[in-house]
């Protein structure tokens, strides 16, 4: 027997998953917060916390990038942190108005779906992947070093090991229980607001007891101290800024923006972004300045405080007690803000995984959703995964991979969006992102285009001058390629490039019980009635509850008429006779079953499929059992006097028609050869 689910699609949201509103599963969604006018607006000062919220998910990197960029970029860090944030306006530019012209979850890849194909989508998704987990893996090597106040032994050894695995646990946890989702706002708001209010008490404190600005200069000479290489690598590196972009894409089917929002969010974020990045790289290498030594220029920010390069600045302060003062809020803040990190990269690799299950380029059993509708097997891979390279607390390893998938994907964002502005001129974008230049005939947005070649050109510098992100990262790109062949090509059989999407309910871990209240049998007069009956009857049975009304078999005959006759016209008494003895010895059958009742009805229709999906219908039955027709001897197909076509030999026209057109499940019992 097999079962074909419904021809009607429940109310989804964007990704595939429950809608908004439709009530059904899918607890790890965040709740639908409207903005604009309205008392949630009034309440928390509209754009200023939609700011907060922005910049918090994104701004929680400055704890672990800084020390990564400055390693590189020396002196220059923060001009490489003000272009960084340049490129990271051209990147939100793009991510906002692909995000709220489909409002849909996936980020680059969903955009790369849109205007491309399922194998580019494939390939910026599986280069998301990588970077959910980096920034899990850096957030967790960073929280036990901004500790170190508390005791010095949480920066190494099995101390520093415990930590970050339980900050990786933790995240895990709370994302397979589907709390991330689900936690109340306040909270956050008030974390979002103590990181940025600790960021700016950091620039503040160090602009007046740390500003030496010669300290900036003192050691550079431009492109030898630092090199072009080192300026290059730092930038790519910065990227490291960009964390967080893609979950914060992932609000977009969760927030209903008003257009005046979306362009004072950005106009914000574009304006105080890289000015923090830079100001808070500049107060760093100031209080933490370059300095000559027996292998060359370096940073202390680079070298010991890489890991906590925050807390290293704030320990270079001077008075002593402003330095513990800042140095007792950095333990305060920095740790919680680092886990929310991970938990919101995790949260957001789940709900890519499940975007990228649900349209087949990953397997099912990867996006496998537990009982808290969260994919479990993804996030514990994940979880495995982000500990086994966190272990080794190689936080440059770890930046340049980032690197490597981070430039690769916001590319592929870019030009998604420039492709779409071509193929589809006149859709209506909620966002515009302004600068249009007239490329034959089609507006396409200037800030795309350049983002697009930087993000290449920086790409490619990963590449060259990032061995070890080369190949850790072309090793996983290759990997997922292959994987995404194989399983495209010989167990979906499908092409690489065409989209198959499922529904949610193929994700599921749980088989729903078999136990339907109201079911539909057309019977056919053949020996194969009485099998389609009992089975029914079964399933009626499973389905009776004490204090609740009997499950009930609605037996049908459907009696076929040309269009030359009426509807109400006498049938044949042949046939009526055999229509009644079909019905009344499945009455028989079904009565068997003490709990069910049985209702027979003899049904007109022009043809037989048509008439017992209008009677599945007309009854609101929640389930169809039938048998397939017979199997043919002849081949050849209907041409020849066979049953089918392409079909298989248990499914007929009629057979075919019901599993096309039925307003519910059918269950179809296969008729035995012979």
């Amino acid at each position: 027997m097999s079962e074909s689910p419904p021809s009607k699609q429940p109310q989804q949201g964007g990704d595939g998953g429950p809608g908004p509103d439709s009530g059904g599963p899918g607890r790890w969604r965040l709740p639908l917060v409207r903005l604009g006018q309205g008392p949630l607006t009034r309440r928390f000062l509209g754009v200023p916390w939609l700011f907060a919220v922005a910049y918090a998910a994104v701004g929680f990197s400055l704890y672990f990038s800084i020390g990564v960029v400055a390693d590189r970029g020396l002196g220059l860090t923060p001009l490489v942190f003000l272009a960084a944030g340049f490129l990271f306006v051209l990147a939100t530019l793009s991510y906002v108005e692909g995000g709220a012209m489909f409002l849909e979850r996936g980020g680059s890849s969903t955009l790369a779906r849109h205007a491309f194909n399922e194998l580019i989508s494939f390939i910026a998704g599986w280069a998301i992947l990588i970077d959910y987990i980096i920034v899990i893996a850096l957030a967790a090597v960073s929280v036990p070093h901004y500790l170190s106040p508390i005791w010095g032994g949480f920066t190494h050894g099995w101390a520093e090991i415990t930590v970050a695995g339980v900050v990786i646990a933790f995240t895990a946890a709370v994302n397979i229980a589907g709390f991330t989702g689900h936690v109340r706002q306040r909270p956050l708001i008030v974390l979002a607001l103590a990181d940025i209010a600790l960021q700016l008490a950091v620039i503040a404190a160090g602009a007046i007891v740390a500003m030496h600005p010669d300290l900036l200069t003192a050691h550079v000479h431009l492109f030898t101290t630092p090199s072009a290489r080192h300026i290059v690598e730092a930038l790519a590196v910065a990227t490291l800024a960009f964390a967080g972009i893609e979950a914060a894409s992932d609000l977009a089917p969760d927030l209903e923006w008003e257009p005046r929002d979306l362009r004072r969010v950005v106009s914000s974020t574009a304006v105080l972004l890289p000015l923090i990045y830079a100001g808070m790289a500049a107060i760093a290498l100031m209080a933490v300045p370059v300095v000559p030594g027996p292998h060359g220029l370096h940073t202390a920010l680079g070298e010991r405080f890489i890991e906590e390069p925050v807390l290293g600045v704030v320990k270079s302060y001077d008075p002593a007690w402003l330095s513990t003062v800042l140095q007792v809020a950095v333990v305060a803040i920095a740790p919680a803000v680092l886990a929310w990190a991970a938990s919101t990269s995790m949260l957001g690799l789940s709900r890519h995984v499940y975007v990228l299950a649900t349209n087949r380029q990953v397997p099912s059993w990867l996006g496998k959703l537990g009982k808290r509708s969260t994919p479990y097997v993804a996030i514990s891979a994940a979880a495995l995964i982000a500990f086994g390279i966190a272990v080794p607390g190689d936080v440059r390893l770890l930046a340049g991979i980032y690197a490597f998938g981070a430039t690769l994907a916001i590319a592929i964002a870019h030009l998604s969006v420039i492709r779409l502005r071509w193929t589809e001129p006149d859709r209506e974008r909620p966002f515009r992102m302004p600068f249009d230049v007239a490329v034959g005939g089609r507006n396409l947005p200037l800030p795309a285009i350049v983002g697009a070649v930087l993000m290449v050109l920086l790409w490619i510098a990963v590449l060259t001058f990032r061995g070890n992100a080369r190949w850790v990262g072309g090793g996983w790109m290759l990997f997922g390629l292959v994987a995404y062949v194989v399983y495209r090509r010989f167990v979906e059989r499908t092409s690489l490039t065409k989209r198959v999407s499922v529904p949610e309910e193929a994700l599921r871990k749980e088989v729903r019980e078999a136990e339907y209240g109201n079911i539909l049998v057309p019977v056919f007069g053949t020996k194969l009635d009485d099998d389609i009956v009992s089975t029914a009857g079964r399933l009626a049975d499973a389905a009776d509850q004490p204090g609740e009304e009997r499950p009930r078999l609605e037996v049908i005959y459907v009696l076929d008429l040309p269009l030359t006759v009426p509807l109400d016209a006498p049938a044949p008494t042949e046939r009526l006779e055999a229509a009644e003895a079909a019905l009344k010895r499945a009455k028989e059958v079904g009565e068997e079953y003490e709990t069910v009742e049985v209702e027979t009805d003899l049904v007109r229709a022009r043809s037989v499929g048509a008439g017992i999906v209008d009677e599945a219908r007309r009854r609101n039955v929640e389930l169809i059992v039938m048998g397939g027709e017979p199997p043919t001897r002849v081949r050849g197909g209907a041409i020849l006097g066979g049953i089918g076509g392409s079909r298989p030999p248990e499914v007929g026209e009629v057979t075919e028609y019901v599993l096309k057109k039925a307003p519910c499940r059918v269950l179809l019992t296969a008729p035995p050869e012979g």
